[in-house]
């Protein structure tokens, strides 16, 4: 498996979280990310990313079915599912990795743009 793969399979959830940003147009964060020069720009961003990110998820609307809730952002009159809010040891895992290699941010950010988004609006 190659670290591209490696990189995307490990951090899904910042991935998701970051398309999510992608897909309302606030594209912020996904820039100061992939544009950072150095680890504290990258961890001062998501750490802004996140703090909004749970704002927009403790807000949502919520839709319970039969053993989950679902929540949405409305964008447009368009229901936006929300993904998961990251898992702490993979913001640390991945800010660990960042600190190590600054292009795992770029990469990060790149795939958060470059995979269409997969709306799911009822």
């Amino acid at each position: 498996m190659s670290r591209e793969v490696e990189v995307e399979k490990g951090f899904e959830e910042i991935i998701e979280m970051l398309r999510f940003f992608s897909r309302i147009r606030r594209y912020s964060f996904l820039d100061r990310i992939g544009n950072a020069l150095n680890y504290e720009t990258v961890e001062f961003a998501l750490w802004e990313a996140i703090r909004t990110f749970r704002s927009i998820f403790d807000s949502a609307k919520i839709e319970k079915t039969d053993d989950k809730e679902l929540r949405y952002y409305i964008d447009d009159g368009k229901k936006i599912l929300l993904p998961r809010i990251p898992d702490q040891s993979q913001i640390t895992e991945f800010l660990s990795l960042v600190k190590q290699d600054i292009g795992v941010a770029r990469r990060i950010a790149i795939k958060a743009l470059s995979f269409p988004y997969i709306s799911r609006e009822e």
